[in-house]
């Protein structure tokens, strides 16, 4: 479902009002939780209201790239005081908001792709982020603003996109639970590999680990042991490897693995196309860039010498 339809009812509210919220993820103090509550302390900051709309923000300082990005969107639905562990009010001024309409970005956006955005809520000195954003973490935008970065964030979407499959894919990648059962439909299928592929690119600074191209659009979170063959790892980020189209397409079908020390291995498949030969000759031998986190494991990776590679040598 895109933004538009999901969020109709808010966008034709004049009343609705608009943020970035930062977020380390779950699990971490005050017990965020992406896409179920946030929480902040109306002191510092008291003008989120229910109903209103946000976009996520993770900071640089939380980012597997090491730069912030935007990442998803939702609604805050309630407002209510914050407890601790043994029912008792937290803080008199700190307050969680619980969230609904959840919806994870098909392309999250990152500051390269923000060069040229035209802020309405504040203007942005050339060439820097220095303080542009609020410290505490929360900052009202304008409707504009809000909508550009949907726009950004939904370029290319399925019409059939899932929101309810990848918030669930992401949630699980944050709790490290890979497992991810068959899907009854392809679009939830395409979601929670979305998610996936978000988490692998980013992990390795959105660019390709062999090539080392950076235009997103030629970027895939290529599994290393196929999505069909292990349901409990299919989330699992150390199961990717940000690859560019070609170089995923060769480790996909077998022309291309890595060896222990990750260095690339060529099948000879490819001297039967001169072509071929001469594209993979750029790469054989070339040691896989290191990721931000989430190596690839070398369970995974034998598997793919053993099951995918090496399924040449048996023909």
């Amino acid at each position: 479902m895109n933004y538009k339809t999901l969020y109709e009812k808010e966008l034709s509210n004049p009343d609705t009002n608009f943020f970035i919220l930062d977020t380390k993820g779950s699990g971490v103090k005050h017990d965020d939780a992406d896409f179920i509550k946030y929480s902040w302390r109306t002191n510092k900051f008291g003008l989120v209201n229910v109903g209103d709309l946000f976009i996520y923000r993770r900071p640089g300082k939380a980012s597997e790239t090491g730069k912030f990005y935007f990442f998803g969107a939702g609604k805050i639905e309630t407002i209510a005081s914050a407890f601790d562990t043994k029912g008792e009010v937290d803080d008199e001024k700190r307050v969680n908001g619980a969230i609904t309409k959840p919806l994870p970005f098909v392309n999250d956006i990152h500051p390269e792709d923000l060069e040229d955005f035209d802020w309405h809520f504040k203007d942005r000195k050339p060439d820097t982020w220095m303080y542009f954003f609020n410290q505490y973490g929360m900052n009202k935008i304008d409707r504009e603003d809000f909508i550009a970065l949907m726009d950004i964030a939904e370029d290319g979407i399925d019409s059939d996109y899932d929101n309810t499959a990848a918030t669930e894919a992401l949630q699980d990648i944050q709790n490290e639970n890979y497992h991810a059962e068959d899907e009854k439909s392809a679009a939830a299928r395409r979601s929670k590999q979305s998610v996936f592929s978000n988490k692998v690119k980013n992990n390795y600074g959105n660019t390709c680990a062999l090539c080392g191209i950076q235009t997103k659009s030629f970027l895939i979170g290529s599994h290393i042991i196929p999505w069909a063959k292990r349901k409990d790892i299919r989330l699992d980020p150390s199961n990717g490897i940000s690859l560019c189209v070609m170089h995923d397409k060769l480790f996909d079908s077998g022309y291309i693995t890595l060896n222990a020390d990750l260095k690339v291995v060529v099948s000879d498949a490819v001297n039967q196309d001169p072509s071929l030969q001469a594209i993979t000759e750029l790469i054989k031998g070339k040691k896989l860039r290191k990721p931000k986190k989430s190596p690839p494991k070398k369970e995974y990776l034998d598997y793919h010498r053993e099951k995918v590679f090496e399924k040449f040598l048996n023909k």
